[in-house]
């Protein structure tokens, strides 16, 4: 045992050997170096803009305030990869906030890649929402009639009414006190070739104002 550890040390402070070792922890880290250096060169970072929020929870029992609309995904990996990653996805952001109940959460926001290979980044990653039970109301709408200058000046307008005056307001209740009026905002400009008797419209948008005449 003795003499192959003496034969071991002679060849290893041998100057051949020492090059030889050296050589090798060379390569060594070159091939790292090299394998890191075409990982980075062959991944690919691109931003989606504006893809839609989705939020999961119970919209007949809950508001929720603090989401955003849309939120911006950076999308990361192989070129190829995030051309698939694109074409699976359903183009949307989600967050599911339908295990918590009424208060204020910090929850986050996820996007579906469609791969496994591909990294994403959500901004804003994460918000504060305030879940509020949804409560309703009943109230009385007026009538709104704008641009009636668009119409024949031979005719005129006699009479308007809604087919339901009473209004079923849904949401906060916070929100829903501070509706002081619903008003029914008829656009006689959508009418088609107005002419003398009676004529329906439909869809007609409702506005709710506090007492400050501010749209709630």
């Amino acid at each position: 045992m003795g003499r192959r550890t003496d034969r071991f040390e002679r060849w290893l402070v041998k100057k051949n050997t020492l090059i030889f070792i050296s050589l090798l922890l060379s390569i060594a880290a070159f091939l790292v170096i090299d394998n890191k250096t075409i990982t980075l060169v062959d991944s690919y970072a691109e931003v989606l803009h504006d893809q839609k929020v989705e939020a999961i929870y119970n919209t007949e029992t809950y508001v929720v305030e603090g989401l955003p609309e849309t939120a911006d995904v950076t999308l990361i990996g192989r070129k190829v990869d995030m051309y698939l990653a694109k074409q699976l996805s359903k183009g949307t952001v989600s967050v599911d906030i339908s295990n918590l109940k009424e208060g204020t959460h910090k929850v986050s926001l996820n996007y579906e890649s469609g791969l496994n290979s591909i990294n994403y980044n959500v901004s804003p990653s994460a918000v504060t929402v305030i879940i509020y039970p949804k409560v309703s109301s009943t109230k009385s709408a007026t009538v709104d009639v704008i641009n009636k200058e668009s119409i024949d000046t031979k005719l005129s307008i006699s009479n308007v009414t809604i087919d339901k005056p009473d209004i079923i307001i849904k949401g906060a209740e916070k929100t829903i006190s501070e509706v002081a009026t619903v008003r029914a905002m008829v656009d006689v400009s959508k009418l088609v070739d107005p002419e003398v008797g009676v004529t329906k419209l439909e869809n007609i948008p409702l506005i709710a104002y506090n007492t400050n005449g501010k749209v709630v």
